[in-house]
């Protein structure tokens, strides 16, 4: 159960920490969640652990608050603003891609001690960012716009779970798969276990999402309070 219970505290200190980047630096803290978080989420997805004895991908944590911090956007500063997150994040992973392949070109010195760890990670990263572009554009613009159709129905404070629950849910089954057919299929994985991972990464993204949007919950209510340092300056 160690993996278990790491993965809670990994859960907790994800969502806090996001939750305190809009408390301190309002939508710009958001903006800048999403840049790292998307950069964070494709270094994690290389690691692959056994959840409840089933192979998963780690960065599922990180991924569902991306979706989170999206929607608190959506839900209190508008559709235009959460998209301008979404293709933040897009940006960053591009210019991860680019600049750690050229950082990968240099010759080694004789005294480097990281070349070789660098290569395992990012040689890899370009088909698994590629796949990860792909999947979260696709997804992150699907969400956003389900997250608006059901507002047009459910627009209280009190139905934000309604909105964040749906458009999550739906937009992700199109993430996931997106994303395991162009980072695994026809790799070194076999075929049951990218399947496996499909459906843990997916359930894993769900069960995220229902306790996550307390946290959205929590952001609405300091943001209703004045508690937000959102000063653009």
């Amino acid at each position: 159960m160690y993996n278990e219970f790491v993965g809670v505290i990994a859960f907790l200190v994800t969502f806090v920490m996001m939750v305190l980047m809009f408390r301190f630096f309002g939508k710009q803290g958001l903006y800048a969640w999403v840049a790292m978080g998307t950069i964070i989420a494709n270094i994690q997805v290389l690691k692959t652990v056994d959840i409840f004895t089933i192979s998963a991908t780690l960065g599922n944590v990180m991924f569902a608050s991306i979706y989170l911090a999206t929607d608190i956007l959506n839900d209190i500063y508008g559709r235009k603003v959460a998209k301008k997150a979404v293709w933040l994040g897009f940006t960053s992973t591009l210019v991860m891609i680019i600049v750690m392949q050229v950082s990968l070109a240099f010759t080694p010195s004789e005294a480097d001690i990281a070349q070789d760890a660098l290569k395992t990670i990012f040689d890899v990263i370009p088909r698994i960012a590629i796949a990860s572009i792909v999947a979260y554009i696709i997804g992150q613009h699907i969400d956003v716009f389900i997250f608006n159709a059901i507002k047009k129905v459910f627009t209280s404070d009190r139905t934000f779970f309604i909105r964040a629950y749906g458009s999550t849910t739906l937009s992700s089954i199109i993430d996931t798969a997106l994303f395991v057919l162009i980072a695994f299929y026809g790799g070194p994985l076999p075929n049951n276990v990218i399947l496996e991972i499909f459906i843990t990464t997916y359930l894993l993204k769900l069960v995220s999402t229902i306790f996550n949007v307390l946290f959205g919950y929590w952001a609405k209510s300091m943001y209703k309070r004045g508690k937000v340092n959102d000063d653009d300056i």
